[in-house]
């Protein structure tokens, strides 16, 4: 390959993962992520934080969650729920979809008030089922739809879309990728390939958990 075609194919790349990132950083401009390291009960529990946004102050926040409540531990339905909150969750990242509603993201105790995601194989956030809807669907919780938070619960039950479906967004990044591809595979010598690797891999593990 030339050195201009070669320089033209890096550029390129370069400048579509940077328009794409940009465009996802912005849409999760408000996560914060961190490991779960205590369970407090079915509901409650404590993440040392990896990466925080303005609202965190502390390098281990409690974390309610939204719209669910699992029963006290006084109660012989408390242990159960706990003890599935601990399977699940105990030394996992976690990803917080904070309240934005609420100036701090807190509650009255000053705990987190979020939606929670588990992550995937790569580390990537998973965008269904949320931890929020998987404890209510474990029936260690009941759904308490709160006003004064920005959740809808409902939504969590919708979110999981059909395979033939996709939203605008995710059009136009199959598109822009098939178009990458093609020239990848026609053009671009190693170093070109490389950064296509790259760019794949990247947005895989950011994407998922838009919608």
């Amino acid at each position: 390959m030339r050195g201009g075609s070669r320089t033209r194919a890096i550029s390129f790349l370069s400048l579509s993962l940077v328009i794409l990132l940009s465009i996802i950083v912005e849409a999760a401009q408000d996560e914060a992520y961190g490991v779960v390291t205590n369970v407090v009960d079915g509901d409650t529990f404590d993440v040392t934080i990896e990466k925080a946004d303005s609202r965190i102050s502390s390098a281990v926040e409690r974390v309610r969650l939204a719209d669910v409540n699992s029963p006290e531990l006084s109660t012989p339905d408390g242990p159960p729920a706990m003890d599935f909150t601990f399977a699940v969750l105990m030394n996992k990242r976690v990803y917080l979809d904070i309240d934005d509603l609420s100036g701090s993201g807190r509650d009255s105790y000053g705990r987190l008030i979020a939606v929670v995601y588990l992550a995937g194989l790569y580390g990537q956030p998973l965008a269904s089922p949320n931890f929020n809807r998987m404890l209510v669907d474990s029936g260690h919780a009941v759904l308490e739809n709160f006003t004064n938070n920005e959740f809808e619960p409902a939504d969590w039950w919708s979110e999981q879309r059909s395979g033939d479906k996709s939203t605008p967004l995710e059009s136009i990044l199959q598109n822009l990728l098939r178009q990458l591809l093609q020239s990848a595979g026609s053009e671009f010598d190693k170093v070109a390939n490389y950064l296509w690797e790259q760019l794949k891999a990247r947005l895989y593990a950011t994407t998922t958990h838009l919608y």
